[in-house]
């Protein structure tokens, strides 16, 4: 016997009422056998189990307990559910959009080949929590119909109920240690209560730590018989490769915008919901691949709009703008038309709309001018990754309004309608031997280039005597010993157009990134055909290694293309004929040391 500590007030004056000693007042708990589980694990459970239970018997509210006169009965019918909630697909041949996934798993269900962990990764609200419950009714079911569950039999309802114990959805952000997974491993050798198969579903798997994942390892690898594990992730690069490997891994794909617009036309007339086509169509482009996104929207719009739901009425209620605007904006800033652009954003900001959604929308306008194709491509893409820049800097900006004035109205002087010529153009064909020369001939090659060139371009290594420079650029069926025609002056003007641009482009990458910037000027650049080739000292192993880094290359080689062209790529490579340069510390030394042998003085202390 075991007796509660003492009750509040309101219960004790219950107690009375009933003709109970509320200061007596015990009840047995049944441990059970004492075996080393239910002592360890079920003993605390029980007692908090049947502590609930008493303090419900005594408020009344039991359940199980025999409803008195005068009982207050609460009743949760009234509650309200959300459309995705409700419209949750109960079977295999209700999910949109994941065919693939689908008939494999009804497959391994027809054929009792259900494995014993899956890994369900993809984005959200596309259906992998979904798929994982109707794979463990599935394999639950006593009356399966073609891999289907049926829903009608007991382990049916009961699971679809929540009521079953042997069916566990675990949220990897909240049960992510070590001692939830030695827990679950210890609880997993025990056979199930009431269904045929232990299912666990762990969402978020990614959440948990690496001593968890490390825990796990054994139990997934050799998992008890009655025992199914299934992951869902949104982020499957995070998950180790050990799990991995251990799992049937499916990549669930976002779900295309017409398979979404006719799911929500149904959801629509199931719930007699008036919506044009197009505000559907509409709805399933900005949901962006999510069905739950999508049908939480269109929830949104019936709250938003009464009567039929119309495209403005969504526009107004996501803060979006129509075509027209898109299309205004484009043609205004490629023919220069600032005015416009002042005035449409001045017109966004004062009816609360959302600046970054309005640049995705200028963006996706773009890029389907592009798949259609047009005369204008090639603007199209320097507008389009002008635009992209203007959105890195909108997000971490405070005035998001001035920055996308300043930017757009510097994005009409340079790209657009005066976008920037080649950097290597040849020079017009003529029935001239010294033009036919000059257009053949490489920029920075020729011993002309190499004097005329600042200390920025680099010397190649091997200099080609004046003959041998004429034999690799005089015209097939020229007499070699015909004198070799001097360079014009204008490649010399080329070499210092692409030092003054890497010199830009590198100022501009001090602003904005000062470590890749501080990393590219330890090293020197050359510029052979449409290469860009970065070398490095031997001894600067650490500027090349972070450099050839993922992030710092695809950075790099955007801010190459739009400040030199898009024809040009990158490269990076050790060169031990290039002049190491000093760190500015040993510079700063050297200048002190000058200063000291002028003076006569001495260094006292280096900071």
């Amino acid at each position: 016997m075991r007796t509660l500590p003492r009750l509040t007030r309101q219960k004790r004056r219950s107690f009375m009422k009933r003709g109970i000693n509320a200061d007596t007042a015990s009840f047995p708990i049944d441990r059970g056998p004492l075996s080393p589980y239910n002592h360890a694990v079920s003993g605390e459970w029980r007692s908090l189990v049947a502590r609930l239970l008493w303090e419900q018997e005594v408020a009344g509210s039991n359940p199980v307990s025999p409803k008195r006169n005068g009982d207050l009965v609460v009743s949760d019918t009234s509650a309200y559910i959300s459309l995705y909630r409700r419209f949750r697909p109960q079977r295999f041949s209700e999910v949109v959009g994941q065919e693939e996934i689908v008939r494999t798993l009804q497959n391994a269900v027809i054929a009792n080949e259900v494995a014993h962990a899956y890994l369900f990764a993809g984005e959200r609200g596309i259906g992998k929590t979904s798929i994982a419950r109707i794979l463990a009714r599935a394999v639950n079911c006593l009356n399966p119909q073609g891999g289907e569950p049926c829903n009608n039999c007991t382990n049916c309802k009961t699971i679809l109920a929540s009521r079953s114990l042997d069916i566990l959805e675990i949220d990897g952000a909240s049960n992510r240690g070590i001692d939830h997974i030695r827990r679950l491993r210890e609880e997993v050798n025990f056979a199930p209560t009431d269904l045929k198969t232990k299912v666990y579903i762990i969402d978020e798997v990614h959440m948990l730590t690496n001593e968890a994942f490390n825990a796990l390892l054994k139990t997934l690898e050799e998992p008890p018989p009655h025992v199914v594990f299934i992951f869902a992730t949104t982020q499957p690069h995070k998950v180790p490769r050990t799990i991995v490997s251990r799992c049937q891994a499916f990549d669930f794909r976002k779900i295309p915008s017409e398979k979404i617009a006719a799911r929500l036309a149904e959801i629509a007339l199931g719930e007699e919901i008036t919506i044009s086509k197009d505000a559907l169509h509409l709805l399933a482009r900005k949901a962006n691949g999510g069905m739950r996104d999508a049908i939480v929207m269109l929830e949104q719009a019936v709250s938003f709009k009464s009567g039929e739901i119309t495209t403005e009425a969504l526009l107004e209620m996501l803060g979006l703008v129509g075509h027209e605007v898109h299309a205004l904006t484009l043609k205004a800033i490629e023919t220069g038309d600032r005015t416009t652009v002042l005035e449409t954003i001045d017109s966004l900001v004062e009816r609360g709309k959302d600046l970054e959604v309005f640049l995705d929308d200028l963006v996706g306008n773009l890029r389907d001018r592009l798949v259609h194709g047009g005369d204008t491509k090639r603007r199209d893409i320097k507008l389009c990754r002008g635009l992209l820049d203007i959105k890195q800097q909108l997000y971490r900006s405070l005035d998001r309004r001035i920055l996308l004035e300043i930017g757009l109205l510097t994005l009409m002087d340079v790209p657009g309608s005066h976008p920037q010529p080649p950097l290597l153009e040849k020079a017009p064909v003529s029935t001239g031997k010294k033009s036919d020369q000059n257009a053949s001939t490489p920029l920075l090659e020729g011993k002309s280039v190499r004097q005329a060139a600042p200390e920025a371009v680099s010397h190649p290594k091997e200099e080609a005597s004046p003959n041998a420079g004429a034999k690799a650029t005089s015209p097939i069926g020229e007499s070699h010993s015909e004198t070799p025609a001097t360079p014009e002056p204008v490649i010399a003007t080329e070499a210092d157009n692409f030092t003054g641009r890497w010199k830009k482009m590198i100022e501009e990458i001090e602003r904005k990134r000062i470590a890749i910037a501080a990393f590219l000027l330890g090293g020197t650049a050359r510029l052979s055909g449409n290469k860009v080739t970065i070398a490095f000292h031997s001894e600067h192993n650490f500027h090349k290694e972070s450099l050839e880094k993922s992030e710092n290359l695809q950075y790099l080689a955007g801010m190459v293309h739009r400040h030199l062209g898009d024809q040009f790529n990158v490269d990076i490579e050790f060169d031990d004929g290039v002049v190491r340069k000093p760190s500015p510390r040993k510079k700063l030394l050297e200048k002190a040391q000058l200063v000291c042998q002028t003076f006569n003085g001495k260094i006292v202390k280096e900071g």
